[in-house]
């Protein structure tokens, strides 16, 4: 079967690694700080200082990283890719999206003021985490169900 839109493999290894010193790097700046990503109001036309930049593009960098951490990890090809896989893949992927907006209605409803903003840009990478769990989860159950067959 030919993918056509989907990483080499090594690409997942990437990923992980992308992610996990993203996620040390979180962790460092949120003990330090006590927030894992600054927010800047700039409520005058005053020019920005050289901290506030160099924090912004800090923050920048690292939202980047996550997603293209979890994209890599998401959509890199398997060690042996077939048509069982493709449309395990695609089922994961609806089923992510459904579930993203249905989280996503719900926070419209009950959220307001800066905790939907916080939900806004977490929303960014929650389909790409609800992806990858679920196409992992099914990979292990289907593994799993193949070796209770056998023994």
């Amino acid at each position: 079967m030919k993918t056509r839109f989907l990483f080499p493999h090594q690409f997942r290894l990437i990923g992980i690694m992308l992610l996990v010193v993203i996620t040390i790097i979180c962790g460092i700046h949120n003990y330090q700080t006590g927030g894992i990503f600054n927010s800047t109001f700039l409520g005058n036309l005053n020019p920005i200082p050289h901290d506030v930049w160099v924090r912004m593009i800090y923050n920048d960098i690292l939202q980047v990283g996550i997603i293209l951490g979890l994209l890599f990890i998401g959509f890199s090809k398997e060690k042996i890719e077939d048509e069982q896989l493709a449309q395990l893949r695609l089922d994961s992927l609806q089923w992510a999206v459904y579930v993203n907006y249905g989280l996503f209605i719900l926070c419209i409803v009950f959220l307001y003021d800066w905790k939907f903003l916080s939900v806004m840009i977490f929303n960014i990478i929650t389909p790409l985490l609800f992806f990858i769990i679920r196409f992992r989860w099914k990979i292990y159950s289907i593994n799993r169900d193949f070796k209770n067959s056998l023994a």
